[in-house]
C-alpha cells in the first residue's frame, strides 16, 4: 500500500473491527534469502494464500511504492471522467474483460447491483504485445507510467515466486516462466473505485466473494473494505465470519490465485475474499485501489507441474492451455457448476509430506 503520507489523507482504520491476522514479510530479507523469512512466506501460501510484503528498504521496493502512488493518482483522475466518456471503453464480459466496468454492472449474492467501478488495463496492450486498444486520453498520455508499473510489478512478483520454486521441488525460475512479460496473457492492471456509504446506512457487500483466477495478485490500497474468509470459517459462512484486512503503509497485499493451486496440485491456497462497506469513518470516503493481476501466458500448460512436494494424479493429465482453462472455469461459474470457494492449502501439503496420499 502507498506511503504514510498517502494514508494521512484519509480517516484511520478503526481498532474495534475483526481483522484477519496476516504475515507481514520483509522484502529486504527475502532478497537476502533469509531462511526464516522464506519459510514464513511458504507457510503463508499454504495456510491462507495471503500475506503483506513491506517494500521499504530496497531500491526495487522503493521504486514499486513510487509507481503505486503514481497509479493511485491516475486512478483518481480516470474515475473523475464523465460516465459517457468512460462507457465508450466498456468491458464486454466474458469475451473481453478489459476497459471500463461501471457501478452496478455485476450482481451480488442477493441479486442487488454491486458498488464497484474499475478500469482494467491489458498488459499486452500497454507493453505492445497486441495492437493498441482505444482508451481515454489520460490513459494514452500516461502509457509510459503504466508501462513502467507493469515492468516493475512483474519484477517484484518474480522475486516472490522465486521463493516458492524450491519448496515445491521445482527448478529455479519455473513459476515466473509461466507468466512472461513478452507473451500474450490476460494479465492486467485494475484501477478500482468503491463508492462511499452514508453514515448510519446498513453495511453491505460492494463486490461479491471470489477467488482470483490467475497466478498471483499484488494489491495497493489505503481505505479498508477488503475482507478475507478465514480457513476456519464454516462452509456456508455468515457475514460475521468474514474478517477485514487492515491496510498497512509501505506494504503490498499479495494473494495467490487458482492457477497456482492447479500447478501445485493443491499444495498452496487460493482464498475467498470480497469487498464490503469500509469500516468506521472510512465508509464515508471513496475507496481507491490498484491491483496487478498476473495470469499465465495464454498457451501455457495448466497441467500440474512435476515437483517433489506437488501432489501427483494417477495417470497422465490431458494438456489444456491457460486460454482454454480460464474459459472453462469462467463458464463453470456462469452456469453455477463451480460454486466460489477457497481451494488448496496446507492440509494437502502435510499429507504429501507424510506419504499419506499420492493423488488428489
Amino acid at each position: 500500500m502507498p506511503t504514510r503520507e498517502h494514508f494521512a489523507r484519509y480517516p484511520p482504520f478503526p481498532s474495534d473491527v475483526p481483522i484477519v491476522q496476516l504475515e507481514c514479510l520483509s522484502f529486504t530479507k527475502l532478497l537476502a534469502n533469509d531462511t526464516a523469512e522464506c519459510k514464513r512466506l511458504f507457510q503463508a501460501c499454504q495456510d491462507i494464500g495471503f500475506f503483506l510484503i513491506n517494500l521499504r528498504g530496497t531500491d526495487e521496493g522503493e521504486t514499486m511504492l513510487k509507481h503505486a502512488e503514481t497509479a493511485f493518482t491516475l486512478t483518481e483522475q480516470i474515475h473523475k471522467l464523465e460516465q459517457d466518456e468512460l462507457k465508450r471503453y466498456a468491458f464486454k464480459p466474458p469475451a473481453d474483460l478489459f476497459g471500463y466496468k461501471s457501478v452496478g454492472d455485476m450482481k451480488l449474492e442477493d441479486g442487488s447491483p454491486d458498488r464497484m467501478a474499475f478500469y482494467n488495463l491489458s498488459q499486452d496492450d500497454i507493453l505492445g504485445n497486441s495492437p493498441s486498444r482505444p482508451a481515454p486520453a489520460i490513459v494514452e498520455t500516461h502509457r509510459p507510467e503504466f508501462r513502467a508499473f507493469f515492468h516493475h510489478a512483474h519484477l517484484i512478483l518474480s522475486r516472490l515466486l522465486s521463493h516458492l520454486d524450491a519448496p515445491l521441488g521445482l527448478e529455479d525460475g519455473t513459476l515466473i516462466s509461466l507468466s512472461p512479460l513478452e507473451k500474450a496473457s490476460g494479465t492486467s492492471l485494475r484501477l478500482l473505485k468503491a463508492l462511499p456509504s452514508a453514515s448510519g446506512s446498513k453495511a453491505r457487500t460492494d463486490l461479491v466473494g471470489h477467488t482470483d483466477l490467475g497466478s498471483i495478485t499484488m494489491l495497493f490500497n489505503v481505505v479498508g473494505g477488503l475482507q478475507i474468509l478465514p480457513p476456519s470459517a464454516p462452509e456456508t459462512p455468515a457475514d460475521s465470519d468474514w474478517r477485514f484486512v487492515r491496510p498497512m503503509p509501505d506494504c503490498a497485499l499479495i494473494n495467490l490465485g487458482d492457477a497456482m493451486v492447479q500447478w501445485s496440485g493443491g499444495v498452496v491456497r487460493s482464498n475467498m475474499h470480497r469487498v464490503a462497506t469500509a469500516p468506521g469513518a472510512q465508509r464515508g470516503v471513496e475507496r481507491l485501489s490498484v491491483a496487478y493481476l498476473l495470469r499465465p501466458a495464454l498457451e501455457t500448460s495448466m497441467q500440474r507441474l512435476k515437483g517433489g512436494n506437488i501432489i501427483a494424479e494417477d495417470g497422465e493429465e490431458d494438456f489444456i492451455s491457460a486460454r482454454d482453462w480460464e474459459r472453462m472455469r469462467a463458464a463453470q461459474i456462469v452456469k453455477g457448476e463451480n460454486k466460489p470457494g477457497s481451494i488448496g492449502g496446507k492440509k494437502a501439503a502435510v499429507m504429501v509430506a507424510r506419504g499419506e496420499v499420492t493423488a488428489s
